[in-house]
């Protein structure tokens, strides 16, 4: 997939981070620049997406969100990214497994949110919490 080339001027103390965060991740400027876009793009998705789920709680039954309560982060995708937070102190990540580690990430953020919005409708519907 080809994808369009642009030329952007940014201020100098964006550009400055920018370049700085790129030699922390041992990528190209423009390959930083990417990763940060695409990062933000994909980050008010996700977040819309979790503030939707949240929201639908409110109208499950106790059994459905007791069920929310008990959600987990599989072993794998744990063990998954401790690889990837390792390998990030030790080299840098390519932009793939820089997006692979943000998924991640908001994905072990959704299941932390879920779970204690969750505990806490249960508590509000008087249900004693573990």
């Amino acid at each position: 997939m080809n994808s369009p080339a642009i030329t952007i001027t940014l201020p100098d103390p964006i550009y400055h981070q920018i370049k700085q965060q790129s030699q922390l991740m041992q990528r190209s400027v423009a390959e930083q620049l990417v990763a940060v876009v695409i990062d933000y793009s994909q980050t008010e998705r996700l977040d819309n997406d979790i503030e939707l789920e949240l929201a639908q709680l409110e109208f499950m039954t106790v059994q459905e969100i007791r069920q929310a309560a008990q959600l987990t982060v599989s072993p794998k995708q744990s063990q998954f990214m401790q690889e990837l937070v390792e390998k990030q102190q030790r080299e840098g990540l390519s932009v793939s497994e820089s997006q692979q580690a943000q998924q991640l990430s908001h994905f072990f953020n959704r299941v932390m949110l879920i779970r204690a919005k969750a505990a806490f409708l249960l508590k509000q519907r008087g249900y004693y919490i573990t």
